[in-house]
């Protein structure tokens, strides 16, 4: 490994771990009022969302620790295919949630209400997503896959 990424990589984690705090708290604030907002329409979309802000919460804690012992090298492998299961675990009990939720729907044949407080968190959602991916183009060239898949 040249001495360039070397010592360009303690920056990238720090810098990863910032995006990574702040993603964590929004994620927790929009996750809750989705879920609010989608219990109160009746809306398992809006619910859904919610649910996936707290696997992106769960993902970002995983993420955390991931970074947390990025310094040693051995163990890095084996610690990224770890923090790969638990985030696909999220997954599937999220999947597992939706399904339930919309045959039972489908069965009872309930429709959604509207939310005002759902369209917003989508729009604030949607904002916030735009200025993360911006941040975590600026991060260099250890950001994201790239990172993972070069062994860094």
């Amino acid at each position: 490994m040249p001495v360039i990424e070397t010592l360009e990589r303690p920056a990238a984690v720090l810098r990863g771990r910032r995006l990574e705090y702040f993603t964590v708290v929004w994620n927790t604030l929009e996750g809750l009022i989705a879920v609010v907002a989608g219990i109160i329409a009746g809306s398992i979309s809006l619910v859904g969302f919610g649910m996936d802000s707290f696997i992106e919460v769960t993902s970002g804690s995983v993420l955390l620790w991931r970074m947390s012992v990025d310094s040693d090298v051995h163990r890095r492998p084996r610690n990224e295919k770890l923090a790969l299961r638990i985030v696909g675990v999220c997954f599937l009990v999220l999947a597992a949630y939706i399904a339930y939720d919309s045959i039972s729907d489908l069965w009872s044949k309930r429709a959604p209400e509207h939310s005002i407080g759902g369209n917003r968190s989508g729009l604030c959602a949607s904002c916030r997503h735009a200025n993360t991916l911006a941040s975590q183009a600026k991060s260099g060239p250890c950001s994201g896959q790239r990172c993972h898949a070069r062994g860094r």
